[in-house]
């Protein structure tokens, strides 16, 4: 799209509204973090990067034009000045947000660089030394910067029928191993009826054509989702076991969502379907979840207290060891929506803080919850001004 658009209510028409979200979150310490909001919308990929300073009460805000999937904060020499932050794209752009400014790189070879190259799909980057490690689609699990990237990915085949993995970065540890997650789905293409397939016909009429697909397709959804979990460091990869409900989904949901250290020498990994798993990378973990969790989805986990806090898509939990109890007291909401939808959550300083979807954040401690919300025009969307929609 080259023309520009005036008119705010054609634009939405076009593209849908524009409902932002806060759907990730990274905090460098109780005084710096960096948020993504951002909303799907048709063919309009937009994020608006904040970086929030709560001593001096202050935001920055940046506008992207891309869909970005992940943001860290990059590890500082000291803990003495303002973070920088690294977010990626689902293309394959690179941000680096610095008190300097924005600093954009792309991975070669990606749709980011060239729309004649092959499609990857990016989901989570992670600071490696001077380095970063990026996971996506179809295999791609590479350590670099710049133009000099290196495979650093694990040995896990693509048996018939599935798709080379697509890797996902867990998390760390206190004492600097990297979670890994490989995902394996059947490939679609071993399911489709195309000329050149085993079983295809080019006189087939079509309500066999039309059953044999039907037939095809079931086939594909009776394959479980395999996922992977290793831990360890760049190029000495160690596979680590996980319960068979996470390993080989049907249906195809299941994930593991974080690692949480409980000091140098116990972490635990959470998921779906109740995941909680304890242990270390070089022992092996246990899951010590129990049955009645399994309807809970946990996406994020933090020890505070000496607990083990953990949140699903509406909630917030204490984990006793064994079983998940309802977080008490309840998160006061002081505005619509009321309903809790927690995004990201961290422990700074012996406070709790809890980013919520809905464009708000929360602060837990001895004197009971507090609300901040982001100012609305920090989300709001920038509609007109047309332009080229693939510029970063």
């Amino acid at each position: 799209m080259t023309d520009a658009i005036d008119d705010d209510e054609d634009f939405e028409e076009l593209y849908g509204a524009w409902e932002p979200t806060l759907y990730a979150a990274a905090m460098a310490d109780d005084r710096y973090f960096g948020l993504l909001i951002g909303g799907p919308r048709w063919d309009d990929p937009y994020t608006i990067i904040l970086t929030r300073d709560a001593e001096a009460q202050t935001f920055s805000r940046l506008d992207v034009r891309r869909e970005l999937r992940d943001v860290r904060v990059v590890p500082r020499t000291d803990d003495v000045g303002e973070p920088s932050y690294v977010t990626l794209s689902l293309n394959g752009d690179i941000y680096v947000i610095s008190p300097k400014g924005a600093e954009h790189s792309i991975i070669p070879g990606t749709q980011a660089e060239s729309d004649d190259a092959p499609e990857i799909l990016f989901s989570s980057i992670l600071p490696v030394e001077d380095q970063w490690l990026v996971a996506g689609s179809e295999g791609f699990l590479k350590l670099g910067k710049g133009k000099s990237w290196q495979d650093v990915s694990p040995h896990l085949p693509a048996e018939y029928p599935y798709k080379m993995p697509d890797w996902t970065i867990t998390g760390t540890n206190q004492a600097g191993d990297i979670f890994i997650v490989g995902t394996q789905a059947a490939n679609a293409r071993h399911f489709n009826l195309y000329p050149g397939h085993p079983l295809y016909r080019k006189d087939m009429p079509d309500e066999e054509r039309f059953e044999l697909k039907k037939k095809l397709y079931a086939e594909m959804d009776s394959y479980p989702r395999l996922k992977t979990l290793f831990t360890g460091r760049p190029g000495a990869w160690k596979q680590q076991a996980l319960p068979d409900r996470i390993a080989r989904s049907l249906p195809a949901y299941s994930y593991v969502a974080d690692v949480e250290s409980d000091g140098p020498e116990a972490d635990y990994v959470i998921g779906s379907d109740g995941l909680v798993m304890k242990g270390s990378p070089q022992a092996g973990f246990t899951d010590i979840s129990s049955i009645a969790d399994r309807e809970k989805n946990f996406k994020d986990g933090v020890r505070w207290r000496n607990e083990l806090i953990l949140a699903t898509g509406t909630e917030l939990f204490r984990f006793d060891g064994h079983f998940a109890k309802p977080f008490a007291p309840k998160v006061k909401m002081r505005s619509a929506p009321f309903v809790l939808q927690p995004s990201a959550i961290f422990v700074q300083n012996d406070k709790l803080y809890v980013f919520d979807y809905g464009l708000r954040y929360y602060t837990f401690d001895d004197q009971g919850w507090n609300q901040y919300d982001i100012p609305k025009e920090l989300s709001q969307r920038p509609f007109k001004g047309g332009g080229d929609k693939g510029s970063p």
